[in-house]
Parts: structure tokens; sequence; C-alpha cells
């Protein structure tokens, strides 16, 4: 029998370079590996089944489960993980100060189902005492407009969710102050633009995060990796 033809995509990982450089080998397969961004593979996974093997967003997978005939299989295999207290981002004349004050602004998300403001919303919840259903969450682009969601939601009426306007993006919108608040994965360009304008939510968020793990031993995030939990 020939080799087992599989294409795989994910981003390049120290863990997963030798097999994106083809140093390692799979036996039996014919693997065809591809480096891309992650917000590249999740779209082209869950839109369209593109590859045999990828990276997908933990979030994204676990709401596939829901679906009649789920597509996926995951296997615990965990390329990055994060703590997310430094991804909360907010605008410097909004008020907020601490977790609390989160509570009714209007936070932006990229997408809402994404893993980091997944996390994000539950730990607010959890450790802060935001309710997850007190802020309106508006979804987009963060760079670029008009990003849509991987996924078709169907949330319970009392989530505020709404798209901003196809010319607009988060990264702006949080610098004017048109949104409160924005959980995401990647800082925002106005974050380091020198305009003074946007600010992280917790200044000391290295010592939040060393905190979070002693108190709650959470081994689903890694200090030392700080990449959101996905899985192939």
């Amino acid at each position: 029998m020939g080799k087992l033809r599989l294409s795989m995509a994910c981003w390049g990982y120290d863990r997963t370079r030798a097999l994106l450089e083809e140093r390692i080998a799979v036996d039996g397969v014919e693997l065809t590996p591809m480096n891309l961004p992650v917000e590249e593979t999740f779209f082209r996974m869950l839109r369209h089944r593109e590859f045999e093997i990828a990276e997908l967003s933990l979030s994204s997978y676990t709401v596939s489960l829901f679906r009649e005939n789920p597509p996926f299989i995951a296997i615990p295999v965990f390329l990055s993980r994060f703590f997310r207290h430094s991804c909360i981002y907010v605008h410097a004349d909004s008020g907020i100060r601490e977790p609390k004050h989160l509570a009714g602004k209007r936070i932006g998300n990229p997408e809402y189902q994404m893993t980091a403001p997944v996390w994000i919303r539950g730990i607010m919840s959890d450790e802060y005492g935001v309710p997850v259903t007190s802020p309106t969450y508006l979804s987009g682009g963060e760079e670029e407009p008009g990003r849509p969601e991987k996924i078709a939601l169907s949330l319970p009426p009392e989530f505020r969710l709404q798209a901003i306007p196809s010319d607009k993006t988060l990264s702006r919108m949080i610098e004017t102050g048109e949104i409160d608040a924005l959980y995401t994965a990647r800082a925002p360009s106005t974050f380091g633009n020198g305009s003074g304008k946007v600010r992280r939510l917790f200044d000391n968020y290295m010592e939040v995060e060393r905190e979070y793990f002693r108190k709650t031993k959470n081994l689903s995030a890694d200090a030392h990796r700080r990449h959101p939990a996905r899985c192939i």
C-alpha cells in the first residue's frame, strides 16, 4: 500500500517547526504541511474543511460539537497556551480602572466565539464578578474592516451582541472611545501608537497571571508560551 496523503495547516511554533520544515516524517504518511496564520487556518477549516489536519480554535471546535453531524475530531495536542489577563484593553477615558467597571460597558471582540474573548469573559465572571450578560459586545475586524464570525451563532436574548459598521475597526473604535474596552488575542495597533488613549486593564498583568496560577493551579494556560489554547 502507498502512503496516506494528508494535508496539515498550522502556525510555525517551535513544536511544529520540524514537521513544517519536513525534517521529521510521519510513518506511513505523505504529509503536505502548510505554515499559515491562525486566522486563515481557522477560517478555511471551519468554513470550507480545506485540510485533513489543522490547528483549530478550541472554542470554535466546541461550538462545532453542537451541530448536526459534527465535522471534526480533536486530539489533545495543545500547540499553544496563554493566560489572557494581558489581553484586556480599555479606553483611557472610559472610567474603567478595575474589572468590576466593565459591567454595562461596550466591549469589542474580533469574534464573539473566538477562544481569547471566551476565556476572558469566563475569568471576568468567575474571578471578578462581572456577569457575562452585563456588557454589550461588538464584533468586527480589529485592524481591517469586515471580519465575520467563522461559525454562525444563536445566542439567548439576554446576550447583547452586534456587529460594528462595515467601514470601522475595533482598534480605531477603542482609541476614539466608541467602545470602552476590547477583548482580543492580539494587541491593537492603537495601543502602541503613542496616543495614550488605549491601555491595558491590568498594567501588572504578569503579576496578576502568576497569582491566578498560584490560586487555581490552572494548567490550561502556560505563562511561558504566550498564545491562546488551541488544538489539532
